[in-house]
């Protein structure tokens, strides 16, 4: 099999839409290209709407009218040179920084050499946290996989006690794909895997599981395997594959709903699917995700519904789908996103 169309086999939507030879052919539909593409598809038909999907992201922005220029060529060019003296100011501050990064490079040194003892004081403990926009793929001692999400945080102990569970504790959203570990009919309570989660302790085998805590709300959706939730307040649960178990932290209440994996499991793949939902919770997404501040001018925007799949590798991607779907007015001003109806 040629082993260019094998490079494409697990590609997603939000791949493909990031791919230059699939946009060049989606935006070319007659070249010799296309041959490659159809030929993809027979190889890997589950491809198939993965590709439509995608194409339908390249088409909608290259329908976007191209913003006109209102200067004329001699205010271009007084631009320029206005430019200049702040261009040449900059270059003067670069050097001057070069120079005091020279300086302190011992001092850097002993810095680095400070937090390294500091990291090995800390009892073992390992400590992940990723940034607005980030994502990262973690694995455990006991080769355990723990995808992390953006804004959120996990720890343990780097070593774990052979006659202890394991134990991690969890703060944003994380899927899990726990190792393992029991011997048939020899159960014992060092076979267990523990995620702490606010007021909640999840206790599990082998399994594969998505928690979220974001705003008050744990959300716990279980895809394989079987899961025990207990909690501060005498809650007590097993969780079953296809449940998703809801709690809310304030009201110290929850419920068992039935899970869609594939939208629970949607921000693995770059993607955002949602059903039915308002402009309001995307919105938490923007500032629990990104770290933006969302500001809604018109209050009953918030209620507006949308159906789909959003691309979330880049926050220009949501906002140009948000802007067009719901056909409102977007602005950014640093990490502020303004919302306005148009």
């Amino acid at each position: 099999m040629n082993s260019r169309l094998s490079k494409y086999k697990d590609y997603k939507s939000a791949d493909f839409f990031a791919d230059e030879d699939f946009v060049l052919a989606a935006l070319m539909p007659a070249d010799a290209s296309t041959d490659f593409w159809s030929e993809l598809i027979l190889h890997y038909p589950h491809l198939s709407d993965e590709m439509a999907l995608a194409k339908t992201w390249v088409l909608l922005i290259q329908n976007q009218t191209t913003a006109k220029s209102t200067l004329s060529s001699e205010q271009r060019w007084a631009r320029i040179q206005a430019q200049i003296p702040i261009y040449e100011s900059k270059k003067q501050r670069s050097r001057i920084v070069r120079t005091l990064l020279r300086w302190t490079a011992s001092a850097a040194a002993i810095l680095v050499f400070t937090m390294v003892v500091y990291d090995v004081s800390q009892f073992g403990t390992k400590e992940t946290t990723t940034a607005f926009g980030e994502q990262r793929i973690l694995s455990l001692p006991d080769s355990s996989i723990i995808r992390l999400n953006s804004n959120s945080h996990i720890s343990y102990v780097r070593s774990w006690k052979t006659d202890k569970p394991r134990e991690v504790w969890l703060e944003g959203e994380g899927m899990f794909e726990v190792k393992h570990t029991a011997v048939k009919n020899r159960m014992r309570e060092s076979d267990f895997f523990v995620v702490h989660v606010g007021d909640l302790s999840l206790t599990v085998l082998g399994t594969k599981f998505n928690v979220k805590d974001r705003r008050g709300r744990i959300e716990v959706a279980l895809f394989e395997g079987s899961v025990r939730i207990q909690g501060q307040n005498g809650e007590d649960r097993i969780l079953k594959p296809g449940e998703t178990f809801v709690y809310d932290t304030s009201a110290k209440e929850n419920r068992v709903v039935t899970n869609d994996g594939n939208r629970v499991l949607s921000w693995t793949r770059g993607e955002l699917s949602i059903e039915h939902s308002s402009l309001a919770n995307i919105v938490d997404v923007l500032e629990d995700n990104y770290g933006y501040q969302v500001v809604v001018e018109d209050p009953s925007l918030l209620n507006k519904r949308f159906t789909g799949v959003i691309p979330v590798k880049k926050i220009d991607d949501i906002l140009f789908v948000i802007k067009h779907t719901m056909n409102v007015n977007i602005e950014m001003k640093n990490k502020q996103i303004i919302i306005k109806p148009n």
